[in-house]
């Protein structure tokens, strides 16, 4: 062996003189000496794991007992070894060899990080070799190399990284002493001859041993975060389902996801949200257990697979993630806060695959996400069903406009002084890719929530107007406004030109808004509503009397109707004495402020006697039609009087009705 080195290493000082480099002579050889080296560790390798007793359950419980003991003191003066640590399938330290009177413990191991080194050595099997000068250093050697080489077992496989430090000095020495009398000899004869192609080789044998290295590192991990990427992640789930049943049982699969990460590279760059997916990886990393794993499946997404005995133990390890990256840092010279939001599956269920688990863990991040974010949610049957209904609310609203599931329904509204219909309320009608209705108190919200209410607001405007500029010129329309409509100032212009495409008389079209559009950004929304006031357009209060501040709206914002809850129509039905007293101080305030009245949800005829009594201006409810869609509302119009009227009035209420005409 050592005739083939000196070969090499005259041949490669040929190489080195012809350049006349000192610096290019002393890398070549120490290019030789670590090759020996890594030899000499491997042969190590195998020596170890046939010498120490028991080695394999060594390295799971880290327990070192006599014998082994006294079997690595007599490995350790074995050829040119001084030192070696051992580390375990999880690239953890297990024991280190000048420190052997107690190997490393489980509980530290635990909250050690895995060594990167070693993690790659784990995965690929390659071997990484280092040369060291140690003059001067206590416990090294003048000239040493280090050397990571895995363990294998009877069966083949990687089951530990081994650290080989060996004393080197003298082989350096020879290897000086051998270049140096060949190199004086032959470097002029050989130089030009050999000397720049060998070295050319050298060069790029080099650069592909490091291409081949740091291939096979990112055909596992994230090359940004350094845990795994999807194709090792599936791997490892792979090896952890096929080792045994019993390791799928109590395991926690946690999906995590970082809470509005768009908007942090979108203000302060992509470096600095790749400087914060780090900081997430590097918080998971620290808090996983030895049997943990941990990968990134691309863009902002976190899995993290966890075994744990119990359910608040899993919870534990996801709130101290959760601390961890809330803590503020300094990236890119600014202090960032951000957070997770995380899902959890787990139960004791070994039959159900990764991806059932997987799914199952991503219904509850979005049940975490719709609960407002920086927050876990565990998942559950229940979970499951209520997110497929949203996930179904969700489709039908995207494909809404474009596929002709929105309509809208109208509902009249009844002058109470002539009983003549003065126009009529627009509701929005959805129906599911079944046909199945929709009701708007399931999809308005999450309309709102999805970013799409703008964009259906400015279709109900316009399906209202349309269909209002072809009724009767005393007729109004009625349009429901969300909050969100505020939210980028493009109301007004987009009223009115509905207005200017459609010729609808501004004074006919009514915007109702209720009290939730008002307890944000009051400045913004009461310009606005001032513009809309001079369009011509009237402006109504919704849902008067369930909010906890109605009556400084109403002095603010100049309201030219109240809408009174239905919830009050109710109340005349279980204690008329006092919803009687309540219902004439809203509508006396309604006219004291030179404000219109409308009663909402009557039903009964005594709920409409009361009303006219207190002189409330118009009537809307069942008694005087459901909401219908427009091709009815000709003919309700031209009936005279809703068939409703009818079948819900009392024989007694009925009377009242009889002796007023309800007609256009």
């Amino acid at each position: 062996m050592k005739n083939l080195v000196l070969g090499t290493v005259a041949v490669l000082g040929l190489a080195a003189a012809s350049v006349g480099g000192s610096i290019a002579l002393n890398r070549t050889v120490d290019y030789a000496v670590g090759i020996d080296a890594e030899r000499k560790a491997e042969s190590w390798s195998k020596y170890l794991a046939e010498s120490i007793s028991g080695l394999d359950l060594l390295v799971k419980t880290g327990n070192l007992n006599q014998t082994q003991r006294h079997q690595i003191e007599i490995a350790t003066q074995a050829g040119d070894v001084f030192l070696f640590e051992l580390f375990d399938g999880n690239g953890r330290l297990v024991l280190e060899s000048d420190e052997i009177s107690g190997a490393v413990g489980a509980a530290a191991r635990a909250e050690a990080d895995p060594e990167a080194d070693v993690v790659e050595v784990l995965r690929t099997g390659k071997k990484d070799t280092t040369l060291h000068e140690g003059r001067g250093e206590v416990g090294r050697r003048d000239v040493y190399a280090e050397s990571l080489v895995p363990v294998y077992g009877a069966d083949g496989a990687i089951y530990a990284v081994v650290e080989v430090y060996l004393d080197q000095t003298e082989v350096s020495q020879l290897f000086h002493r051998a270049f140096n009398t060949l190199a004086i000899v032959l470097a002029l004869v050989f130089a030009t001859a050999f000397g720049g192609p060998f070295i050319a080789f050298l060069v790029k044998n080099h650069q592909e041993l490091r291409s081949t290295k740091r291939a096979n590192f990112l055909a596992k991990f994230d090359e940004l975060t350094n845990v795994l990427n999807r194709s090792g992640l599936t791997a490892e789930l792979d090896r952890l389902s096929k080792r045994s049943a019993d390791d799928m049982v109590k395991t926690a699969t946690i999906f995590a996801d970082i809470d509005h990460f768009k908007t942090i590279n979108d203000t302060y760059g992509h470096k600095t949200g790749d400087a914060f997916l780090q900081h997430v990886a590097e918080c998971i990393s620290a808090n996983l257990a030895e049997r943990d794993f941990a990968g990134r499946l691309g863009g902002d997404e976190f899995v993290i697979v966890a075994q744990r005995d119990t359910l608040a133990e899993v919870n534990t390890l996801v709130e101290k993630i959760s601390a961890a990256v809330s803590k503020p840092i300094r990236l890119q010279g600014a202090t960032q806060i951000g957070h997770i939001s995380v899902g959890i599956h787990y139960d004791d269920q070994p039959a159900q695959t990764f991806e059932t688990r997987m799914r199952k863990a991503d219904v509850a991040l979005y049940q975490a996400k719709l609960d407002g974010r920086n927050t876990y949610r565990l998942f559950s049957d229940d979970l499951e069903t209520k997110l497929a209904r949203r996930k179904l609310v969700e489709e039908a609203i995207i494909g809404g406009v474009e596929d002709q599931r929105f309509e809208l329904h109208f509902q009249p509204l009844l002058d109470q002084r002539s009983m003549t219909c003065s126009g009529f309320e627009a509701l929005l009608r959805l129906r599911d890719n079944n046909g199945q209705s929709i009701g708007p108190i399931e999809f308005i919200p999450v309309a709102e929530e999805m970013g799409e209410i703008n964009r259906i607001g400015q279709w109900v405007l316009e399906r209202a107007a349309r269909a209002a500029v072809d009724w009767p010129a005393h007729l109004f329309v009625a349009v429901n406004l969300s909050a969100r409509q505020f939210e980028d100032g493009l109301l007004v212009s987009h009223v009115r030109h509905v207005l200017a495409e459609t010729g609808l008389d501004p004074t006919r079209l009514e915007l109702e808004l209720t009290e939730s559009v008002l307890i944000e950004n009051t400045d913004s929304v009461a310009s606005q509503l001032g513009e809309l006031r001079q369009l011509g357009v009237k402006i109504a209060m919704d849902d008067f009397g369930t909010g906890y501040s109605s009556m400084a709206y109403l002095w603010r914002f100049k309201f030219d109707k109240l809408k009174i809850d239905r919830s009050f129509m109710e109340g005349v039905l279980t204690d008329e004495p006092k919803a009687r007293e309540i219902l004439s101080a809203i509508v006396m305030l309604g006219h004291r402020l030179n404000m219109s009245v409308t009663a909402e949800g009557i039903e009964t005829s005594g709920q409409a006697s009361l009303l006219s009594e207190l002189d409330c201006d118009h009537f809307q409810g069942f008694l005087y039609g459901r909401p219908m869609p427009a091709v009815d509302l000709a003919a309700y119009l031209l009936a005279g009087k809703p068939a409703q009227t009818l079948e819900l009035s009392s024989a007694a209420g009925t009377a009242i009705f009889q002796q007023k005409a309800i007609a256009i």
